[in-house]
C-alpha cells in the first residue's frame, strides 16, 4: 500500500512540473543556481578556517548548528506541513478509499522532507562532508553525519507536526481562518526561546562560549548528544556509539509519538477544518434604517478593512513586527541591558528610532498594499459589474493600505517617544514625515501587485510571486533612500561643513562626489537656512507624492485594463461572466 502511494505522489510530482509554465523552470534555475553559489561560498569558508577549528569549538559550532535546524525547519515547516496535512488537494479522495490513516500520514510526513528540511540537510551536509575530507576523518564520520543529520531533521519535523495535531484539537472548527495565525504564534514563540536557549544558561554571550570551547548545553541535552556522536566519529573512536544511539532512539520517540495522533489529529482535524471553513454564518437582524452610501473611494476602502478585519490571518503580516519589538526587547534586557541604556541625547534617539520605523514602514506598507490586489481573487467579478473607474478602485485600496500599518506604527512611535522624552516638534515632525513618505512604498507596492498577483487558498498572507516579491524589497527601499535625501540634508547641522569639505577633497569617486554635494548644500543652508529648509522640504513632498500618485494612477490603468491573478490551487467555482477566474 505505502509503495503505491509513494508512486503516486511522484506522479503527481512529475504532472505538475509537466504543467508549469516555462518562466517557472527558469525560475527554479535561478534559485538552484543561487543556492549553488552560496553552498559553494559557505564551504569554500569552512575549507579555509577549517584548521583553526579545535574539538571544542566543533563541538559547540554542532550543537549551535542543529539547534538552527529545529528552529528553522519547525518555523519554516509549519505552513508546509499544514497544507500536507489539511489543504492538500488529493485528501479528499484518499480519506474515501480504503486506505488506513497511518499510511496516509506517512506518505504525507515523507514528503514533507521535500522543502525546507530537504534545503536545510544539503546547506549542512555539504559543509560537514568538506571539513571531514580537509582533517582526515575517519571513514565512519561520513554515515555518522548523515545519520545524525537526518535524526536531528526527523526530530524537528516531528515537533512540526505535533504543533499542527495537537492545536487541531484545541482550535474551534469556527476558527479554522485562525488556525495558521495561532500556530504561527506559538511557533515563533517556541523557536525564539530555542535560539535564546545557550544565553538564559549561561552567563557569557554566545560568539565567546564557542570560540572559547565551552559547552553550550548540559551533556544530557540531546544536542550534545548528536554533536559528541559526530565528534567521536571523526577520529573512529567507538565513543560515538552512545550518543549516536541515544539520538536514533530520541528519534525513533518522536516519530512514533507523532504517529500515535495520526487518527484523532489528522483525519479528524481535517474534517474540523474543512467544515469550519464552509460554515455560514447566520444572518443578523435586518436593520430598520437604510445603510448609508460613501463615497466610492471610501467604499472601496471600507471593503478593504472588513476583509482584513473578519480574518485573522491577514494580520500574520504583522507578526515579525511583534518578534522584531517584544522579542528583542527581551533579548536586551536578558543580555544585561537596563532601560536607562536605551535614554540618551534627543539628537541622537530620534534620528535612530526615525531610521528603525522607515526600515519597518519599507518592510510592510508594500506588502500590505500589494495583498489588496490578489485579495480579489475570488471576487473579482463584482467589482467589474460595480460603476467604479480603476482610478476609484486603486485610491481606494491605497489609503487603507496606507493608513493600517501607519496607525500601528505611529501607536509604537508615540509610545517609545514618551518613553525617550521627545519634545513635541519631533513627535510631529516624524509623524508628518512618515505620513508623506510611507505613501509612495504603498503605492509601489500596489502597482506591483496588479502585474505579479498570487493567491493562494492555503496561505493567503503569500500574495506576490517569488519575483515580484523581491522588486517590491529592492523598489521600496531604494525609493526610501530617494525620498529622503532632503529630509538627511535638513537634519545635517552646518557645523558639519568642514568634514564634508575634506571628504570631498580627501576621497574620489562616488562618495567624493556625495561629499561635494553635501558639502554644497551645507553651504546654502548657512547662507540661507530657512530658504533651503523649505525648498527640502517641497522637494520631499514632490518625490513623495509625485512617486504615489503617478504609480497609483498606473494601477488603475493596469485595473482598467485587466488584472491576472495567478491561482495556486484549482477552485470548484466555474469562471464568472465568461472570465478566467482570477482575472478582471
Amino acid at each position: 500500500m505505502m509503495s503505491a502511494l509513494l508512486k503516486n505522489q511522484w506522479k503527481i510530482f512529475m504532472n505538475t512540473m509537466k504543467s508549469q509554465p516555462g518562466k517557472n523552470y527558469f525560475g527554479y534555475l535561478a534559485m538552484i543556481a543561487v543556492f549553488a553559489i552560496l553552498l559553494y561560498w559557505f564551504s569554500a569558508g569552512i575549507w579555509t578556517i577549517a584548521d583553526a577549528v579545535t574539538e571544542q569549538v566543533f563541538a559547540g559550532i554542532l550543537s549551535y548548528g542543529f539547534l538552527l535546524v529545529i528552529g528553522f525547519i519547525i518555523l519554516l515547516g509549519l505552513p508546509q506541513v499544514f497544507k500536507h496535512l489539511y489543504s492538500a488537494t488529493d485528501l479528499n479522495l484518499l480519506f474515501t478509499m480504503p486506505i488506513p490513516t497511518r499510511y496516509i500520514f506517512w506518505v504525507k510526513y515523507l514528503q514533507s522532507f521535500v522543502g525546507v528540511p530537504l534545503l536545510v540537510f544539503v546547506l549542512y551536509v555539504v559543509p560537514l562532508f568538506v571539513y571531514g575530507a580537509f582533517i582526515d576523518a575517519n571513514v565512519l564520520y561520513y554515515p555518522v553525519v548523515l545519520l545524525v543529520l537526518l535524526s536531528v531533521i526527523v526530530i524537528s519535523l516531528s515537533i512540526a507536526y505535533l504543533f499542527n495535531l495537537l492545536l487541531v484539537q484545541i482550535v474551534p472548527a469556527s476558527k479554522a481562518n485562525e488556525f495558521m495565525t495561532v500556530m504561527s504564534v506559538l511557533s515563533g514563540i517556541f523557536v525564539y526561546l530555542l535560539f535564546m536557549l545557550p544565553n538564559l544558561a549561561n552567563d557569557r554571550p554566545l560568539p565567546e562560549m564557542i570560540l572559547s570551547g565551552l559547552p553550550l548545553f548540559p551533556e544530557w541535552v540531546p544536542l550534545t548528544w548528536a554533536s559528541e556522536a559526530i565528534i567521536g566519529a571523526r577520529f573512529g573512536s567507538m565513543d560515538f556509539l552512545l550518543p549516536f544511539i541515544m539520538t536514533l532512539i530520541l528519534a525513533v520517540i518522536f516519530f512514533t509519538l507523532t504517529s500515535t495522533l495520526v487518527e484523532r489529529g489528522f483525519r479528524t482535524g481535517w474534517v474540523k477544518l474543512s467544515e469550519g471553513s464552509g460554515k455560514k454564518r447566520k444572518k443578523g437582524a435586518a436593520k430598520k434604517s437604510g445603510s448609508k452610501l460613501n463615497a466610492p473611494i471610501i467604499a472601496v476602502g471600507k471593503k478593504e478593512w472588513y476583509a482584513i478585519k473578519r480574518d485573522m490571518r491577514e494580520w500574520l503580516v504583522f507578526l515579525p513586527l511583534i518578534f522584531f519589538f517584544v522579542f528583542g526587547f527581551i533579548g536586551f534586557l536578558s543580555s544585561g541591558g537596563g532601560l536607562s541604556d536605551l535614554r540618551g541625547p534627543n539628537e541622537v534617539t530620534w534620528p535612530i528610532t526615525q531610521a528603525i520605523l522607515l526600515f519597518i514602514y519599507a518592510m510592510f506598507n508594500g506588502q500590505v498594499a500589494s495583498s489588496t490586489i490578489a485579495r480579489e481573487a475570488k471576487s473579482v467579478w463584482i467589482l467589474r459589474i460595480l460603476p467604479l473607474s480603476g482610478k476609484d478602485i486603486a485610491f481606494g485600496k491605497l489609503w487603507i493600505s496606507w493608513l493600517i500599518p501607519f496607525v500601528i506604527l505611529t501607536v509604537i512611535e508615540v509610545a517609545v517617544g514618551i518613553f525617550l522624552g521627545w519634545p513635541l516638534i519631533q513627535f510631529v515632525t516624524g509623524i508628518v514625515m512618515k505620513a508623506v513618505v510611507t505613501a509612495g512604498i504603498s503605492s509601489i507596492g500596489m502597482w506591483l501587485g496588479t502585474i505579479g498577483a498570487k493567491y493562494n487558498p492555503a496561505n493567503p498572507q503569500n500574495r506576490l510571486k517569488f519575483g515580484t516579491a523581491f522588486m517590491l524589497m529592492i523598489a521600496s527601499y531604494v525609493y526610501l533612500l530617494v525620498a529622503l535625501i532632503p529630509f538627511v540634508m535638513l537634519l545635517i547641522p552646518v557645523e558639519a561643513i568642514d568634514f564634508a569639505q575634506q571628504l570631498n577633497q580627501d576621497i574620489d569617486g562616488f562618495f567624493g562626489s556625495a561629499a561635494g554635494f553635501i558639502y554644497t548644500v551645507l553651504n546654502w543652508k548657512a547662507a540661507s537656512p530657512v530658504m533651503i529648509t523649505v525648498a527640502g522640504i517641497l522637494l520631499m513632498l514632490i518625490i513623495s507624492l509625485g512617486v504615489s500618485y503617478l504609480f497609483t494612477m498606473m494601477s488603475a490603468r493596469k485595473i482598467d485594463q485587466g488584472i491576472e491573478i495567478e491561482m495556486v490551487q484549482d477552485v470548484k467555482s466555474k469562471p464568472a461572466l465568461g472570465r478566467k477566474h482570477g482575472s478582471f
